[in-house]
């Protein structure tokens, strides 16, 4: 009963069940499945067309298009990512799922149907056969499937081939085309298992032994992803798009199918016909992960070197600690000029070091500075960014806050956080929210923080700004 009380509570804080349990359902689900539902969409071309459709529905208690944009990525109903000099904006995994409920509530889509008894009964005939270990039966189901090959043959050569039953045909092709439609939304579980096998990787680590299970949990993740069913469907749509005759033989059935069968339901039919174009998009996407992922585990390998190295320098300092206070409790009362060999004569090295312990206290912990910074000392930073393309990308996105620009650079580095400060400082606009700690790429190739001031940019920068 815990188990799956937890079960239930886990699929409870999923991302897909948040959407569905929404009061705005309605408006959500129309618009994300009118402008999103079939892939990438520029952010500005998404803006205009949310901000018109609001307008239509007469929807005045909504946000903004920027406004509802930035909700639904926060949610993780919404992929937003820079793709050259502009955004781009795309649906979570989650939001599809929740979008194939709504559509298939609207349809009122079900599998009872006239012919789908018929069809289970023979697919698991079919398959009973083949897994059973009874010869006699066995061979009795090959030779009546080539007995009924063969009539349908005969039939077919004396041109008295019978009229197929059209419920059954109508029956079949809608459980196809909803089992398409679900498909497009499975075949980016891969890239969703591997989403979450990374996710924490980007989460502070403060001990040696918390990096240690990060790293197992990650490795235990990727293995589950691995051996899971989206990577072997993910592959073999893979290599069924790449094959120009099976997509050929596809398309043409497909083409068949929609033209024989007219009282199909439409949104079933446009499933069916942009079938390769929406799988596409899925393969898409699950590039984009696979690439985000493999970015996060090198800044996660990253870390773990540099905490090796911190490891090294805190075992150091603490022999250092245990020598200075052996030398203070035996070596009190002799001279302080000591000769200490510390290693092997080197080229360098000139075989011993004299130092003189005058104060044999614990030294004083460093205090944080006063005052505050100068931001005009770090003027030579601001040759390391391009200016224009980050002013363009500020402006597109107005109104938005110091630490939010920050977020929409994929590495920023300590120049972004210096000018984009600077010009935040510019701005009339105050806020006393408190600062927030932003993540930074330093030239040395490690990862630091930095606390900055929640300031707010509110009108455009000047391409290029100094």
């Amino acid at each position: 009963m815990r188990e799956l009380l937890d079960a239930n509570r886990e699929v409870q804080g999923s991302r897909a069940m948040r959407l569905l349990a929404t009061s705005n359902l309605a408006v959500y689900a129309t618009l994300m499945e009118r402008h999103l539902f079939d892939g990438l969409v520029g952010e500005t071309e998404l803006v205009v067309r949310l901000e018109r459709d609001l307008e239509a529905l007469g929807e005045t208690g909504e946000p903004s298009g920027l406004a509802l944009i930035k909700t639904w990525a926060s949610q993780g109903w919404l992929h937003r990512v820079a793709s050259g000099d502009r955004n781009v904006c795309y649906l979570t995994q989650d939001a599809r799922r929740a979008l194939d409920f709504v559509r298939g509530m609207r349809r009122n889509d079900t599998i009872a149907t006239g012919g789908s008894i018929n069809g289970i009964a023979s697919r698991l005939k079919q398959v009973a056969i083949r897994v059973g270990d009874d010869p006699d039966r066995i061979r009795a189901g090959i030779e009546a499937e080539i007995a009924a090959l063969h009539a349908e043959l005969d039939e077919l050569d004396a041109g008295t081939r019978p009229e197929p039953d059209v419920t059954a045909m109508y029956d079949e092709a809608r459980a196809i085309a909803m089992q398409m439609e679900r498909l497009i939304t499975d075949i980016g579980l891969y890239g969703t298992m591997i989403e979450q096998a990374t996710a924490a990787l980007d989460d502070p680590i403060d001990t040696n032994v918390e990096y240690r299970d990060r790293q197992r949990q990650m490795y235990a993740d990727y293995q589950a992803a691995w051996d899971s069913a989206g990577r072997d469907s993910h592959r073999a749509f893979l290599r069924m798009i790449n094959d120009p005759d099976q997509r050929a033989e596809f398309e043409a059935d497909i083409a068949t199918v929609a033209a024989t069968l007219p009282e199909l339901d439409p949104a079933l039919r446009k499933v069916m016909a942009g079938f390769f174009e929406l799988v596409g998009h899925q393969i898409d996407e699950v590039e984009r992960i696979q690439q985000r992922c493999a970015q996060r585990v090198k800044r996660f390998t990253a870390f773990g070197t540099l905490e090796q190295t911190r490891g090294v320098a805190r075992q150091l300092n603490e022999a250092i600690g245990a020598a200075r206070a052996l030398l203070k409790e035996s070596l009190t009362d002799s001279r302080l000029a000591i000769e200490v060999p510390l290693a092997r004569h080197a080229i360098s090295s000139v075989g011993a070091l004299s130092f003189r312990i005058n104060d044999l206290s614990a030294p004083k912990p460093a205090e944080p500075a006063d005052g505050m910074v100068d931001l005009t000392t770090f003027s030579a930073l601001a040759t390391q960014v391009d200016a224009p393309a980050l002013s363009q990308l500020l402006n597109s996105s107005l109104p938005v806050s110091l630490p939010e620009a920050l977020g929409m650079l994929e590495a920023p580095y300590l120049g972004h956080v210096i000018v984009l400060w600077s010009w935040a400082l510019k701005q009339p606009s105050t806020t006393d929210a408190e600062p927030v700690t932003v993540r930074f790429h330093s030239l040395d190739g490690h990862d630091r923080e930095m606390e900055v001031p929640h300031l707010m940019f509110t009108e455009p920068v000047l391409d290029g700004a100094s």
